[in-house]
């Protein structure tokens, strides 16, 4: 917890006057930073409602209850976390059921959503109904790579909190300690979260960098049998859901890097070359879109490969 308190004074102070004000809301929506940071502001944030050593609305986290929560052992501290491309309206049912009993272990109980951007549409809804009319003394804690991956009416009934994104160091060295050297590892956790970077060495992240620009650069010379580079260049790279993640992730950076190029904005992450120098503007925000909707079918469990094949013949057409 040094390095929240270190790394997002910002967020951690304006809580510690909320809370000491006896302000606190019943639903927040924290983002940016990264999946590990996020869920260590939420679990202070629960820490902040059990602690029996408050001080200026910040939690000891050494006394027995801050200790409870920290292991995941409080009952009326309930998270959900998935490893399924998407949480549905069962599961959000199932734990508002489970958070509106009777608290057992102070006044309060708290239900914690991570990764909230995988909610489906239904589940969204279903969870707006108490975010609108929260029954009891309930808290909800959405967490999220964007508040913008939520639906607008979610935003507008929650308070958000961004997170700063500065790398921290010991992911990096977590990052270190698999391959990635430290100035690639700094670069990585710019694209993507280090749930996904942890699930693949830095010398296969180069190479499926290398792959993905390759690919893409045969897609802009309107070759229509790119879609083969997806079988024998990329696949071979990409082993499980979190790599799949990964490679939307990348794509979008990469579409991202030209943009700036183009406009002559921050400095690129992923290429510092335009490889769709043949493709106009309106051309590849219509790519853009075109990956932001391969990636909802993708979390609709629709095969990986096939999304990426019709993604190569709908970039060269």
């Amino acid at each position: 917890m040094e390095s929240l308190l270190t790394e997002q004074p910002r967020v951690v102070n304006e809580f510690k006057k909320i809370i000491s004000t006896n302000m606190l809301s019943h639903a927040y929506l924290i983002d940016n930073a990264s999946s590990k940071i996020r869920q260590q502001m939420a679990i202070w944030l629960a820490q902040s409602q059990f602690c029996e050593n408050l001080q200026d609305g910040a939690p000891d986290q050494t006394c027995q209850k801050c200790q409870t929560i920290a292991l995941g052992d409080n009952p009326d501290v309930l998270e959900i976390q998935t490893e399924k491309q998407s949480i549905g309206v069962d599961d959000i049912k199932f734990f508002k059921k489970e958070a509106n009993m009777a608290a057992t272990q102070g006044k309060r109980r708290i239900l914690i959503i991570d990764e909230a951007e995988k909610m489906t549409v239904q589940a969204a809804n279903n969870l707006l109904k108490t975010i609108e009319e929260p029954e009891g003394n309930l808290m909800i804690i959405l967490l999220a790579d964007s508040a913008k991956q939520l639906l607008p009416t979610i935003q507008s009934r929650v308070q958000i909190f961004h997170l700063s994104n500065q790398s921290n160091d010991d992911e990096i060295a977590s990052l270190v300690a698999v391959g990635f050297k430290s100035d690639q590892a700094e670069r990585a956790l710019k694209v993507t979260d280090i749930k996904y970077l942890e699930s693949i060495t830095g010398d296969k992240y180069q190479a499926l960098s290398t792959a993905l620009a390759s690919w893409l650069k045969e897609v802009n010379k309107q070759k229509i049998n790119s879609f083969v580079d997806i079988q024998t260049d990329i696949m071979p790279l990409v082993e499980n859901k979190d790599q799949q993640h990964l490679v939307f992730d990348m794509l979008n950076q990469i579409f991202s890097d030209i943009l700036s190029i183009r406009y002559n904005l921050e400095k690129s992450t992923l290429t510092s070359v335009d490889i769709l120098d043949q493709k106009g503007i309106k051309k590849i925000v219509s790519m853009s879109d075109d990956l932001f909707t391969a990636e909802q079918m993708w979390k609709s469990n629709v095969s990986f490969q096939a999304i990426l094949e019709d993604l190569s013949l709908k970039f060269v057409d």
